[in-house]
C-alpha cells in the first residue's frame, strides 16, 4: 500500500518529495530489516521498490541540477524547493532498505555525498559550503544516518548483514571522520550497567560469537581518524575509567570496543569460574579478547613513551598504563598471565606484581611492593583488595573452611625480605597495628620472633586491640539482647495465634480437612485423672471434651499449663510437643486416626489438644474403653518465660519428656444418638 502511495505522488506536478519521504519510511517500518531473496517478500514487490526507487534518484537530480541552469531541466522540478533533491533520495534509501538492497541504499548515499559534481550543484544553488551541506543535509546528519542504518545491520545479526557492515566503505569512513560515532555501530548493543549484564542472556554477549569480536578489532585497529586541531589539544584523563581519545589512532578504537565488550567500564558482575557458562571454547574466545586487550594496552604504553629509554610517561601513555593496571586487577580478567609476564618489559614492577598475584604468588609479589618499589602503602591495598574479595566470596559461597588471611604474607615478606631485621619487625608490627581488625592476630603474632619485647607492641597493637574487642563484646552484646526480646515478641505471637486457632472444634486447621459427618453433640468437661498421681508432680490440669459425630470421635483436651501440687505452683515452665493420645482401645468400632498436638504452651496458658477417632457406632457394642496418654516435654525457661536454651527439638539438651497415663475413658454406643448430653 505505501509503494503505491509513493508512484501516486509522481502523478503531482510538482512531485512532492516531503510526502513521498514520509510514504518511503513507513513502508520501510512496516516491512523491517530485509534480506535481499527474501521468500517472504515476493520479487515482483521488489521490482516495484526498485523502479521507483530509481525514479525517486532521478527526479533528486533533476531537482539538483535545475538549481544550476537558468532554464529548468524538467518542468516538474521548476518549483523544487532548497532540499527536495536530498529527500528524494532519502525516500529512494528507505526503499531501497525495505526490499532488503541496503549495499545499494549505503552506495546510493555515498555517492550523493562524495561526488563533486552534486557537491558543487548545492554550493551553486543554495551558496553552502558542499562539505557542510548536501542539499539540505549536514555531514553530522550524514554520518548519523549512516551509523543508524549500519547500527541497525549489526544488531540483527544476521551473518551477510554483518559481513557487510565490516567490508563497507562506509564504516571505514565513518571511523576515520567520526570515531565515536563509528564506534557506536558496534557497540550500541552492549550492557551499559550491571542490571542490563544480570539480564543478559548468554547468547546475548558481546563475545559470544567465534569471529566477528576479532574481525572488528582488527578494523579498528587499521583505522586512522582524521583528529582536528582542537582534538589533538583535548586534555587527556588522569582516570583509569576515563576515555581514551579516539582521534589518536586505531589502538584506541580498539580498546574502547574491547573494553565495552568485556564490560570493564561498564560493571559487569563478578563471574565464578565454577559458573555454568564458562564453558570450553567460548572460555577460550573470551580469554583471547582479554590477551588482546592487555597487549593493545602494553603497545599504548610503549609507544607514547616521552623517551624510548626513559621510564617516563606521556599523558596518554600514563592512561593506557593505568587500564592496563585496571585490566590486570579485575575480577572477571581471564588473561594468560604466564603469556603476559614474559612480554613484561623489567620496568614494569607494579605490572609484574600483578601477573603474580595472579597465578596465586602472593608473597613474590608483596615483594615486589616492599622491597623494590618501597612502598608499605601500596603492599597494603594489594592486600586489600585481596581481602575484600575474599570476604565477598565467601558472602557468595557461605563456606565454612576459614581462608588464609590476605595480610600474613605481608607480615611474612617483612620479616624474611627486609635486610635489617629490626626495620622488618617494625613493619610488620606497623602491619598489624593498621589492621588489627581485619587481620588473623593469633596467626600473626605467631610468626614475630620471640626475642621481640612486648612493649614494642604493647601501645601499637595490644592495647588498641584489646580495647576494640571489649567494645565489640560489648556491642554484640546488645545486639543479642535486641534479637533475642525481638525473637521472644514474635514467638509470642506466634504462639498465641497457634493457641487461638486449636482452641475450638470449628477453627482447627486439620480437622477442617476432614470428612467428620453430622455433628452430633458434645459432652460436658471432665477432669482427666492420672493412674499414678503421686509420681506426677509436673502434670498440668487437664480438662477432657468428647464431640459426637455420625462417623468419628473427636476429644479435645483442655490442657492448662499449672502444676497440681501446690508446692510447684510458683513454677515457671513451658510444655511443647503437648499430644493427647489413645494408646490402645478396646473395641475395633473406635480406631485413633489423627493427632493434633500443642506446639508451645507457655507459663499460665490454656491450649487445646486433639484426637480423632473412626467410629462405627452400628458395630459399637455396650461401652468401649479407650487407654489414653498425655505426652509433653519441659522446658527451663527465664522469668520473662523465655527457654534458656535454644537448640532444636528432639537434640540432646531440649527439655525432658513426659508421658502421663490417664485412667481409661469410658465410650457407650448410646452416646452416638442425636441430642444425649452427658
Amino acid at each position: 500500500m505505501h509503494r503505491t502511495v509513493v508512484l501516486g505522488l509522481f502523478q503531482v506536478n510538482p512531485p512532492n518529495a516531503t510526502l513521498a519521504c514520509r510514504a518511503s519510511k513507513a513502508c520501510a517500518s512496516a516491512m523491517g530489516i530485509r534480506r535481499r531473496g527474501d521468500t517472504s517478500v515476493a520479487k515482483s514487490a521488489v521490482t516495484v521498490c526498485e523502479l521507483i526507487a530509481d525514479r525517486l534518484l532521478k527526479e533528486a537530480t533533476a531537482a539538483s541540477f535545475s538549481r544550476l541552469s537558468p532554464s529548468p531541466i524538467s518542468p516538474s522540478n521548476r518549483h523544487a524547493p532548497s532540499g527536495a533533491s536530498m529527500q528524494f533520495v532519502e525516500s529512494a534509501v528507505w526503499l531501497l532498505r525495505s526490499c532488503g538492497c541496503h549495499e545499494k541504499a549505503i552506495f546510493v548515499l555515498e555517492e550523493r555525498m562524495n561526488d563533486p559534481a552534486l557537491r558543487n550543484a548545492s554550493v551553486a544553488g543554495d551558496g553552502q559550503i558542499g562539505n557542510g551541506f548536501a542539499f539540505g543535509w549536514s555531514q553530522i546528519k550524514f554520518d548519523s544516518y549512516i551509523a543508524t542504518h549500519l547500527g541497525d545491520l549489526w544488531s540483527s545479526k544476521d551473518e551477510k548483514y554483518c559481513q557487510l557492515v565490516i567490508q563497507s566503505s562506509a564504516t571505514r569512513d565513518l571511523l576515520a571522520r567520526n570515531p565515536s560515532l563509528g564506534l557506536s555501530i558496534f557497540t550500541s548493543t552492549h550492557p551499559q550497567n550491571e542490571n542490563e549484564w544480570r539480564k543478559m542472556k548468554p547468547g546475548d554477549d558481546p563475545l559470544a560469537h567465534p569471529f566477528y569480536p576479532s574481525k572488528v578489532t582488527e578494523l579498528l585497529k587499521l583505522v586512522s581518524p582524521h583528529a582536528t586541531s582542537k582534538e589533538l589539544l583535548e586534555k587527556v584523563s588522569n582516570d583509569a575509567s576515563g576515555s581514551l581519545p579516539l582521534h589518536s589512532g586505531g589502538r584506541a578504537l580498539a580498546v574502547a570496543y574491547l573494553e565495552s565488550a568485556l564490560g570493564i567500564s561498564s560493571g559487569r558482575p563478578t563471574e565464578s569460574q565454577s559458573d555454568p557458562s564458562y564453558r570450553g571454547e567460548f572460555d577460550e574466545r573470551k580469554a583471547d579478547m582479554h590477551d588482546e586487550l592487555s597487549y593493545l594496552l602494553l603497545e599504548g604504553v610503549i609507544s607514547e613513551r616521552v623517551d624510548g629509554e626513559s621510564s617516563e610517561d606521556s599523558d596518554l601513555g600514563a592512561l593506557y598504563r593505568l587500564k592496563l593496571r585496571r585490566l590486570l586487577s579485575w575480577p572477571n580478567s581471564m588473561i594468560r598471565s604466564e603469556r603476559l609476564l614474559t612480554s613484561l618489559p623489567t620496568s614494569f614492577l607494579r605490572e609484574h606484581a600483578l601477573l603474580l598475584g595472579r597465578l596465586g604468588r602472593h608473597e613474590d609479589a608483596l615483594r615486589i611492593f616492599y622491597c623494590d618499589l618501597s612502598s608499605m602503602e601500596l603492599a597494603l591495598e594489594y592486600c586489600d583488595i585481596r581481602h575484600e574479595r575474599k570476604e565477598e566470596e565467601g558472602r557468595k559461597v557461605r563456606s565454612t573452611t576459614p581462608s588464609e588471611c590476605a595480610y600474613i604474607p605481608l607480615v611474612k615478606v617483612a620479616l624474611n625480605a627486609d635486610s635489617d631485621p629490626d626495620r622488618g619487625v617494625a613493619a610488620a608490627i606497623q602491619v598489624l597495628a593498621l589492621r588489627r581488625n581485619v587481620i588473623d592476630k593469633s596467626a600473626a603474632l605467631r610468626l614475630l620472633p620471640k626475642n621481640v619485647p612486648l612493649s614494642e607492641m604493647t601501645r601499637p597493637f595490644l592495647i588498641p586491640a584489646v580495647v576494640e574487642n571489649q567494645s565489640q563484646v560489648r556491642r554484640l552484646s546488645v545486639a543479642s539482647a535486641l534479637l533475642r526480646s525481638r525473637y521472644m515478641q514474635l514467638k509470642k505471637k506466634l504462639t498465641e495465634a497457634q493457641l487461638k486457632s486449636q482452641a475450638s472444634l470449628h477453627t482447627v486447621p486439620a480437622l477442617q480437612k476432614l470428612n467428620l459427618g453430622e455433628h452430633l453433640h458434645s459432652s460436658k468437661p471432665t477432669k482427666a485423672r492420672l493412674v499414678h498421681p503421686a509420681s506426677s508432680p509436673n502434670f498440668p490440669e487437664v480438662l477432657l471434651v468428647k464431640h459426637f459425630f455420625s462417623r468419628h470421635l473427636v476429644i479435645q483436651a483442655q490442657v492448662m499449663n499449672v502444676n497440681i501440687s501446690q508446692a510447684y505452683q510458683d513454677d515457671v515452665r513451658t510444655l511443647t510437643g503437648v499430644a493427647f493420645v489413645v494408646a490402645e482401645s478396646s473395641d475395633e468400632a473406635l480406631l485413633p486416626t489423627l493427632q493434633v498436638p500443642l506446639k508451645t504452651l507457655p507459663p499460665r496458658a490454656t491450649g487445646s489438644a486433639w484426637c480423632v477417632l473412626a467410629a462405627s457406632p452400628q458395630r459399637l457394642d455396650g461401652t468401649a474403653f479407650l487407654a489414653s496418654e498425655l505426652r509433653f516435654t519441659v522446658l527451663e525457661v527465664d522469668a520473662a518465660g523465655a527457654p534458656l536454651t535454644f537448640v532444636e527439638a528432639n537434640a540432646p539438651g531440649y527439655g525432658r519428656p513426659f508421658v502421663e497415663e490417664l485412667q481409661d475413658l469410658e465410650i457407650r454406643h448410646t452416646e452416638f444418638s442425636r441430642g444425649k448430653t452427658i
